[in-house]
């Protein structure tokens, strides 16, 4: 076996020079100060890969339909050998992933490594830490449980409140006025093929810019504040007088090893919620995001009504902007965080901001429910408007409106609608609500049946 080896070796040497190659990425040396803070890069890596090994076990018995998907993920968790364990370190592992990711950023922007010359390094960081947020934003659904029915209803919905763009948006995540087999059909191939190939080619990118520029030192001595003239001549002094990167492999390896650790005790020690099948008609649950989203659910109370884009489009898109377009704002020498106040300030504010308003959702009270007020309302009223009233339960409307006291508040009241709108206006609000309301958030429901359009619009007038 020795002698094959060596003679397949010998081969890729010959061709690729892999020795050359090996030697030069290990002794490749660091500047001096690099500590163990310079590991979450390599950790965030490491966890995306073992999410996409077991990623690419739950998808060998996973069946992305409506009918089938809720008893696949029950199949695997039940049946397959280990398959509880492997889909807990895929479910807990999104969580580390999200933590390391949003770390490693905040490393990064701490240590002011955004700077000359890794601008686009920074960039494309950003664009990395938005597409683990995305990933888990389509694995919302995927378990075909009430809780990932609704939250993706609600979340379509948020997303159809963008302007100019949002109607398209919400079409082409939600495929049909309500969410389905379609629905789900996408979220499948964004969360499997399309998210995993951007996300490996922004790492690609990332870690080629990493190896050519260096990792970045620690601001400190001379390091603290460096023109752009004199940065070559002192990272390379640095550089110098630091170690290689073979030896601080150990301390990646030892970060890993407590990270895998942590996973597998979590993985096998608590159990991954799973609520009852998805139940389109129940208007009475009420959809609470993932722990990394509650910042962002927190936010949308506060902008209700015609404000929602705000919380919603505006201000999301100003952050992400702020975030993108930092290193080239930020233009000063300094890079420890006492030498760039205004830059450092305004971070500690944003992040206590989103601490606040995480603990928040996190800690808020859900909105008050009526056990099974509105299907006992829907068999005491006439026929007419029974039908409305399961038209607006099959539609997810409580998702976005409170009715009775049953619902979520990110819309209008509907309680006392009737009072101050007639059925012709809205039939033709439900159809296209900006071209009744320039403003309005609200997605269009062009699709909906006439007949049922007719039923919806007949329901919500008697409603005084």
């Amino acid at each position: 076996m020795a002698p094959r080896l060596t003679a397949v070796l010998d081969w890729l040497q010959e061709r690729l020079g892999t020795r050359e190659q090996f030697t030069r990425f290990l002794d490749r040396r660091l500047p001096v100060g690099t500590t163990w803070w310079h590991t979450l890069g390599s950790a965030a890596l490491f966890l995306i890969l073992l999410q996409t090994v077991t990623g690419f076990f739950l998808a060998f018995y996973y069946v992305p339909s409506p009918e089938h998907a809720y008893d696949s993920l029950t199949y695997i968790q039940n049946e397959i050998p280990f398959g509880r364990f492997v889909r807990g370190l895929h479910y807990w592992g999104a969580s580390f992933v999200v933590v390391v990711v949003f770390l490693h950023l905040l490393r990064v922007f701490v240590m002011g490594a955004y700077k000359y010359p890794r601008e686009m390094s920074w960039i494309v960081g950003v664009a990395i830490f938005l597409v683990v947020m995305l990933f888990g934003f389509t694995g919302y659904l995927l378990p075909w449980d009430q809780k990932a029915y609704w939250a993706t209803v609600v979340g379509t919905h948020i997303a159809g409140t963008a302007p100019v763009i949002g109607e398209y948006l919400w079409r082409i995540l939600q495929g049909g006025v309500e969410v389905g087999a379609r629905t789900l059909g996408r979220f499948y191939a964004a969360h499997v093929l399309i998210l995993p190939a951007i996300l490996y080619g922004l790492i690609l990118v990332h870690l080629s810019m990493v190896i050519y520029q260096g990792i970045a030192p620690t601001p400190r001595g001379p390091l603290a504040r460096i023109r752009k003239e004199d940065y070559t001549r002192l990272y390379e002094e640095s550089k110098g007088r630091g170690e290689t990167f073979f030896e601080h492999l150990l301390r990646d390896a030892v970060v890993a090893f407590v990270l895998v650790a942590a996973l597998v005790l979590v993985s096998a020690t608590a159990t991954v919620p799973m609520e009852e099948v998805a139940d389109p008609t129940d208007t009475q649950y009420v959809p609470r995001p993932e722990w990394y989203f509650f910042f962002l659910f927190e936010l949308l109370w506060r902008f209700p009504g015609e404000w929602i884009p705000v919380a919603t489009f505006w201000i999301p898109l100003a952050a992400v902007l702020l975030l993108f377009l930092l290193p080239f704002y930020d233009r000063t020498t300094g890079r420890h965080p006492l030498r760039r106040p205004v830059a450092s300030g305004a971070g500690a504010g944003a992040l206590a901001l989103i601490a606040v308003l995480t603990y928040q959702g996190a800690t808020a009270p859900l909105p008050p429910r009526e056990g099974a007020a509105m299907p006992q309302e829907a068999t005491a009223l006439p026929p007419a408007l029974a039908k409305g009233a399961a038209v607006y339960e099959a539609q997810g409307c409580s998702a976005c409106h409170v009715l009775k006291g049953t619902g979520t508040a990110a819309g209008p009241d509907l309680t006392r609608v009737g009072a101050r709108r007639d059925e012709p206006w809205l039939k033709r609000f439900i159809k296209n609500p900006s071209a009744v309301q320039p403003r309005s958030a609200m997605p269009p429901y062009g699709d909906l049946a006439e007949d049922e359009l007719d039923a919806l619009g007949k329901y919500l007038a008697s409603l005084r």
